[in-house]
């Protein structure tokens, strides 16, 4: 079974491009144009990854982070956040949980790639870790 991706990019041009790379190699893509779109999304798929444009209309990527920052159901969604390399400065302060990685556009495709891969391998390595310490309380 292929990891599910949820990628939200106002851009719809790259969103697509997006979105059928990171489908070649071998991932199941969700899409969200706006910040609505993909806070319905998160809810209902509930995706192992986030790939988050911070430009994003309609609740911004500010907004989507602040919300996964709130919620207990979303916690732990890793977000890889792209953002305009000549955007605000304030860029910093989104560098924190659940940002694990920031990409500067215009980026490389091989470079989402490569931040997505480490992003679900980590989130991985947090479920095993937390099975592992509940096998060890439970067991």
């Amino acid at each position: 079974m292929s990891p599910l991706l949820l990628i939200a990019e106002g851009d719809a041009e790259l969103r697509t491009a997006c979105q059928q790379f990171l489908a070649r190699c071998r991932y199941h893509v969700e899409t969200a144009a706006d910040g609505l779109e993909c806070l319905e999304k998160l809810r209902r798929l509930r995706p192992p990854v986030l790939v988050l444009d911070r430009e994003l209309r309609w609740g911004g990527g500010d907004g989507v982070l602040a919300w996964l920052r709130e919620q207990r159901a979303a916690a732990g969604v890793p977000v890889v956040l792209t953002a305009a390399a000549d955007g605000p400065a304030d860029v910093a302060d989104d560098l924190r949980p659940p940002v694990v990685k920031l990409l500067p556009k215009p980026f490389p495709l091989t470079a989402l790639l490569e931040s997505v891969r480490t992003a679900v391998a980590e989130r991985a390595v947090q479920r095993g870790s937390r099975a592992a310490c509940s096998e060890l309380f439970i067991g």
